[in-house]
């Protein structure tokens, strides 16, 4: 199945036929991921993540959400934001809606940063529905190989 389209076809020759489509149409419906899917709401917005020797960058488009709705943390290495896109209700009882193409709801997205970042030191600006999280890095000592004499 190809993006969520199957021509189905009923020409089988026998009962087995028939029933080994079925099965193989239950699998390809049952392990396809289909757009959305893999989250609880229908929006989930585009994340961008760069890093340079000093710091890690991600970016988020959220366009039409508002900052009150946005939280974002750091805990254990692992950056989330979560927020809401909320639906706009107005009282048109003259007019009936003829598309709805945008989507709405709650949203979490997680990400695992590298060791040796500083969440203390992490900034957050959110300017024309882009979310920006600079995140500084500090230096991690390497590990030191320790001889142990055997007596």
């Amino acid at each position: 199945m190809k993006f969520g389209v199957k021509k189905r076809e009923n020409t089988f020759d026998s009962d087995i036929d028939l029933f080994r489509k079925s099965i193989s149409d239950l699998f390809d419906d049952f392990f396809t991921v289909k757009n959305g899917s893999l989250y609880d709401s229908d929006y989930m917005p585009a994340i961008d993540v760069k890093e340079d020797e000093k710091n890690i960058f991600v970016k988020a488009d959220m366009p039409g959400i508002d900052e009150k709705n946005l939280s974002v943390n750091i805990e254990k290495n692992i950056l989330t934001i979560k927020g809401e896109m909320s639906e706009e209700r107005r009282d048109a009882k003259d007019k009936k809606v003829l598309i709805t193409e945008r989507k709405y709801g709650s949203f979490q997205r997680s990400i695992r940063l590298p060791e040796g970042i500083d969440p203390n030191g992490t900034t957050a600006r959110f300017k024309n529905g882009v979310l920006s999280i600079d995140i500084p890095r500090v230096k991690v000592e390497e590990a030191k190989k320790l001889i142990i004499s055997i007596k």
